[in-house]
């Protein structure tokens, strides 16, 4: 009877865990769908630095290799970009949607540490949601044809190739060891693929995969000789990525007069962003770790508690920008013009392109206010469920440091490595003359691992109560639902207007016209940035579709 309940149990498991893939793959493949070609788009189907349209592979080799030698380093993302476009939107709004799931399961077979998933569909969910609300600029990172390729493309493989060293380890420390001398070509291969991919990541990966060599030889005395494999094709791979020409031209035109001031205030920028993303995920780990670190000081679990005048006043200013961003915005337009004339321009900041950005700023300020509004009103409604008082928190950690916390639990310990390894990656991008937000996504995507790893873990998953389960499930629940359903209505709107744009293309080159004028687009909306669109004015899409589209001008009306 009870083998029965227990094949049972696995099928239902089994079937909820297809069944949330498939979920997360069809909403990723509308999302794409929508998805115009955009900006760079129009530069990678045609062959680097020519206005020759790619149509056969050997263009697309030729083509990377151009850009290899003019542009940057990426050569293994570029072929997959300019592969893609070539063989149509459709196959690559699948190949997308595709490499989204990829991250989802693999993020969570590191957070599991094992190489399957069939028993945790809701982790699978989990991760998705989180992947969804963390990485920065989704929209540009994980949905754009040019800049998924560069970010997501590469976070694939490069955690995809760590997986093997991952259960390796733990396998290790259960005493196990395997050569698995048959990995070692693999290994080798998809170690390069790892190692050229962004440049930040690549760094990352080398010094794991030799640090996790160095650590194996001398703990165990014994070294398979696939992970050295992978190690060096990582590092051939970063080679192959660093030492590109292309790198040097675009560094002499992006990074001349830079110093190193300028690249430290880029990591407290690019840090900082990722951390605001991240708001959701670091919420849910320091409520986990609070609640083990009262459950080691031998705390009783306080009772719930009602709700506060903070938490009242959260709601209803929730509700006000809720109200307001519905109906036009009103709340946002008298902040924009309470700064516009109350500060800039007794500063003197006035000039147009600085009116313009500070109102393209206050464009998206109602949105992420409901959405961080929303975020501290749940996570003050589970503190109040857990009983998580400030004084109770504060007994719980006089009583146990955060040391001696770490030693209890292997995964905390875990968790936290995830989370240094995620700040160490970012630092890598000291040496780069920017640091846009983008950039932190693999980092983003390991504080995501250690929220999971948490979330895997029955003894730590078991001090949420029901309630809290349920609170938290609601959360992720309504900030998806608000999120997500304005980022499809938003990027179908931009679909439909981009277009009506192309067909108006041709149309004017049925005519023998080379000048096409458009109107603007009025819709600002960004969806947290989750929808990433800019209007034809702007000089990448401009351009590359003057060429693209054998154009001599493209008029926006102002």
């Amino acid at each position: 009877m009870n083998a029965q309940k227990t094949e049972g149990t696995e099928k239902n498991n089994i079937v909820q865990t297809v069944l949330t893939a498939g979920a997360i793959f069809a909403f990723m493949l509308a999302l794409n769908h929508f998805m115009p070609i955009h900006r760079d788009d129009y530069d990678y189907s045609l062959i680097w630095g020519t206005g020759v349209h790619v149509g056969t592979f050997s263009d697309v080799l030729s083509s990377a290799m151009q850009h290899y030698l003019l542009h940057g380093g990426r050569m293994m993302t570029v072929i997959c970009l300019e592969l893609f476009l070539w063989l149509g939107k459709p196959a690559f709004d699948t190949a997308n949607a595709l490499m989204f799931l990829a991250l989802a399961v693999l993020v969570t077979m590191h957070a599991l540490r094992r190489a399957e998933i069939r028993h945790a569909p809701g982790l699978l969910a989990a991760a998705a949601l989180m992947l969804w609300l963390a990485l920065p600029h989704f929209g540009e990172v994980a949905v754009w044809k040019s800049g998924s390729t560069v970010y997501l493309w590469s976070a694939v493989p490069a955690f995809l190739f760590l997986l093997p060293y991952n259960l390796a380890l733990k396998s290790m420390e259960c005493g196990i060891q395997r050569r698995c001398a048959w990995a070692v070509l693999p290994m080798l291969l998809l170690g390069i693929c790892a190692g050229w991919s962004i440049e930040n990541l690549a760094v990352t990966i080398v010094l794991l995969a030799f640090g996790i060599c160095l650590y194996v030889w001398r703990r165990y005395a014994y070294l398979p000789p696939w992970m050295v494999a992978g190690a060096l094709g990582a590092l051939l791979g970063l080679i192959g990525l660093v030492a590109a020409p292309g790198n040097y031209v675009r560094y002499d035109e992006q990074g001349t007069g830079k110093g190193i001031l300028a690249h430290i205030g880029n990591q407290f920028a690019g840090q900082g962003e990722m951390l605001l993303y991240l708001l959701p995920v670091l919420l849910l780990i320091l409520t986990i770790w609070r609640l083990y670190r009262r459950a080691r000081a031998g705390m009783e679990t306080a009772p719930a508690e009602r709700a506060g005048t903070g938490t009242i006043l959260l709601a209803a200013a929730l509700v006000l920008l809720a109200v307001s961003y519905f109906t036009g915005g009103w709340v946002a337009g008298a902040i924009r013009d309470a700064m516009i004339g109350g500060v800039l321009t007794p500063l003197g900041l006035t000039k147009p392109k600085t009116i313009h950005l500070f109102t393209n700023l206050m464009n998206g300020f109602e949105e992420m206010a409901i959405y961080w509004l929303a975020i501290l009103l749940f996570y003050a409604r589970l503190k109040q469920q857990l009983g998580l008082t400030a004084a109770s928190i504060r007994t719980a950690a006089s009583r146990v440091p955060a040391g001696e916390l770490l030693r209890s639990s292997p995964t905390l310990r875990y968790a936290a490595f995830l989370i240094a390894l995620g700040v160490c990656n970012n630092l890598v991008m000291l040496a780069a003359p920017t640091f846009p937000g983008r950039a932190t996504f693999s980092s983003a995507a390991m504080f995501v691992t250690a929220a999971l790893a948490l979330l895997g873990t029955p003894a730590l998953r078991s001090l949420l109560s029901a309630a809290t389960r349920r609170t938290i499930a609601a959360a992720g629940i309504l900030l998806f639902a608000y999120t997500g359903t304005a980022a499809l209505l938003i990027t179908h709107e931009m679909g439909a207007a981009d277009a009506a744009r192309i067909a108006q293309i041709e149309e004017a080159r049925a005519r023998g016209e080379t000048v096409v004028h458009f109107p603007r687009i009025d819709r600002t909306n960004r969806a947290l940035r989750h929808v990433y669109y800019e209007d034809w004015d702007n000089n990448v899409t401009k351009e590359g579709a003057i060429k693209y589209f054998g154009l001599t001008n493209i008029v926006v009306d102002k």
